[in-house]
């Protein structure tokens, strides 16, 4: 693990502008399972992984080849057994231009890129839709902060899960909130709806906290008058939704991985006696 970085000294806007303009980037790399692995309903087969091998975002595996974003070079990678045989530029291009490209790419490989389709199963923010708008160079420190926040995410929660808990969903991306998490299941139900559940993960940000946050999200939704008191410097969300919110920038440099750790573990064992 690389030391933490210093977010003070990142612009925030040029923070926003770097996570808006991956966000639109992984879409790309989700395209590529959804339409060639079978489908699924939830859309989980678009799910993306974080690789800590590369550095890097990769889908979920289609015959033996992996699709790619490095948040660095802002390149979609195609991927076997590791290694790069394709690199395909966003900067510059469109998410179109990208897409044929990537659609080409994928028929000389030997996968059927024909039946790619640009259409999503949902609705992504307008400052990240953007599709006729060419993809920008982003601010290298902004880049780096945020590949760096998803392997620290993916330490912390591969730590906590496999001490206090051994049942839990892989640690996964989610390409439509761009959120990488877990879910724990407390009580299954054949009615999602009644079932009971804590979400523990990381968002770069998004409508409700317009910065990187970690996040916990007890399911169902407890009463908000029988919340306890969150530790600080976490607070409670319940606007919208109910969770418990850490923000990164509250973080304290040098205890980061404890603070993020301890979070997720007190939440756990709280939100157990909650719901």
């Amino acid at each position: 693990m690389t030391s933490m970085i210093d977010f003070s000294s990142i612009d925030k806007g040029l923070l926003k502008e770097a996570r808006e303009e991956t966000h639109k980037a992984i879409q790309l790399v989700a395209i590529v399972p959804r339409h060639l692995l079978p489908h699924d309903i939830t859309d989980s087969s678009a799910s993306l992984l974080w690789n800590n091998g590369l550095n890097m975002l990769t889908s979920q595996d289609v015959n033996g080849l992996k699709v790619g974003f490095n948040f660095i070079d802002q390149q979609i990678k195609l991927l076997r057994d590791g290694a790069t045989v394709k690199s395909i530029e966003t900067i510059h291009q469109t998410s179109d231009s990208v897409f044929e490209e990537l659609k080409n790419a994928l028929e000389i490989l030997g996968e059927v890129g024909e039946r790619l389709k640009t259409d999503l199963p949902y609705e992504l923010p307008a400052s990240v839709e953007q599709r006729g708008r060419p993809f920008k160079k982003q601010d290298p420190g902004a880049l780096e902060a945020l590949m760096y926040l998803y392997k620290l995410t993916h330490e912390v929660l591969t730590i906590t899960f496999e001490t206090i808990i051994e049942e839990a969903s892989e640690i996964t991306c989610w390409p439509h909130h761009y959120d990488l998490a877990t879910l724990v299941t407390l009580e299954a139900h054949e009615d999602p709806e009644k079932a009971k559940s804590i979400g523990f993960g990381f968002s770069p940000g998004d409508g409700s906290y317009d910065e990187p946050y970690f996040y916990l999200t007890p399911w169902p939704y407890p009463d908000v008058a029988d919340l306890y008191d969150m530790p600080a410097p976490a607070i409670w969300n319940t606007e919208g939704w109910v969770g418990g919110v850490l923000r990164v920038a509250d973080l304290t440099e040098g205890k980061e991985k404890e603070m993020i750790c301890d979070y997720f573990n007190t939440g756990f064992e709280k939100l157990k006696q909650l719901l």
